[in-house]
């Protein structure tokens, strides 16, 4: 395998291994309530790993650029997240609860500090390894690779998890990750780019005043929309197995809800050329604001299932939405293509 294709490929694998552990801790949770962790200690604690894993993505950037080593800054990402998972392990042999809140929070600064690495520097191998009109095309297969590994990791979790208890479980899919981790590293380490200059100058930022118009309410309203699907994707399970006793149930609702984003996320790309960002924003909303209602207010199974599907298939792909509302002026201005801003933007819009 050579060129191009190699990149793609390996850089999608990384992106696989990566979105598999973005919903560890949603899984996680259902086991921790039975341990005595209580809800307000989970759900602040996925806060904190979801922040971490969108704020460092900025700073992870610009060392990527400065330093051209995006292999061993992806690997180091990947054991970070190796590491939460040994300290997620840990929690579950202790049996004093003080114990277990300490090691689960630094299981989640860890798992957060480990997911923030892959987006900026696989959308910037991407950017630079394709010019601007092969770049989309991958992005798109590499980007589908990451919702297969969300939409895959649940069930095999919860099915490893019940099977072999949560430490086994958990322990079998580290070591595999860490395989598959190594065989990312040696596929990418060839691969080197350093940025000479900085390529937005100091006082630069001063010209964002223009933009303020759309950057505000953008701002706001992803803030306000991840913050939801976050909050609804970290509890689902636990709201999940408690109404159908089952663990299983629950990650079959999830990976049947991410996989969705393998369709979702072309798609919207497409309808928001078609449309504008406006309309789709507007639509994807509205859209799955009624579906959650219906998930919560309708204890039926399979309208639930379906619900919760349709409900997490609108949401899923902000990313190209929000990015096709942002001006092409800003974006070519501080977004050039060669830099690890391109992930950096990634990781703000799409996984916060």
């Amino acid at each position: 395998m050579k060129g191009n294709n190699r990149v793609l490929f390996f850089t999608s694998l990384g992106h696989f291994i990566n979105d598999s552990f973005l919903v560890l801790f949603p899984v996680l949770s259902m086991y921790y309530l039975s341990l005595g962790i209580n809800a307000t200690a989970i759900g602040i604690l996925g806060a904190v790993y979801n922040f971490l894993s969108g704020f460092l993505g900025a700073p992870i950037g610009r060392i990527s650029d400065r330093t051209g080593k995006y292999a061993e800054l992806m690997f180091m990402g990947f054991l970070l997240i190796f590491l939460s998972g040994i300290f997620f392990i840990l929690s579950f042999f202790n049996s004093d609860l003080f114990i277990k809140y300490v090691t689960v929070s630094i299981a989640s600064l860890l798992l957060g500090s480990g997911l923030a690495f892959y987006h900026p520097l696989g959308g910037a191998i991407l950017q630079l390894s394709y010019d601007k009109d092969e770049a989309p095309k991958a992005l798109g297969i590499n980007g589908s690779m990451g919702s297969l590994g969300r939409a895959i990791a649940p069930y095999v979790m919860v099915v490893l998890f019940d099977d072999l208890g949560v430490t086994k479980g958990l322990l079998a899919v580290l070591i595999v990750t860490l395989m598959l981790s190594f065989t990312t590293y040696y596929g990418l380490k060839e691969f080197s780019y350093k940025q000479e200059k900085n390529l937005v100058q100091e006082g630069e930022m001063a010209s964002l005043k223009p933009y303020m118009y759309i950057l505000l309410p953008l701002t706001v309203i992803v803030f306000v929309r991840s913050m939801f699907i976050a909050g609804v994707q970290l509890f689902a399970p636990t709201y999940l197995f408690m109404l159908y006793k089952s663990h299983y149930v629950a990650g079959v609702f999830l990976t049947i809800s991410y996989a969705t984003a393998i369709i979702g996320q072309p798609y919207f790309g497409k309808l928001t050329s078609q449309k504008g960002g406006r309309f789709v924003v507007i639509l994807t909303t509205s859209l799955s604001t009624v579906f959650y209602l219906l998930f919560v207010y309708l204890k039926n199974y399979y309208v639930q299932l379906l619900s919760f599907a349709i409900f997490a298939f609108f949401p899923l792909a902000a990313f190209q939405i929000y990015l096709a509302m942002y001006p092409k002026s800003l974006i070519k201005r501080f977004l050039p293509e060669q830099t690890g801003s391109f992930g950096v933007m990634e990781t703000c819009l799409a996984e916060l």
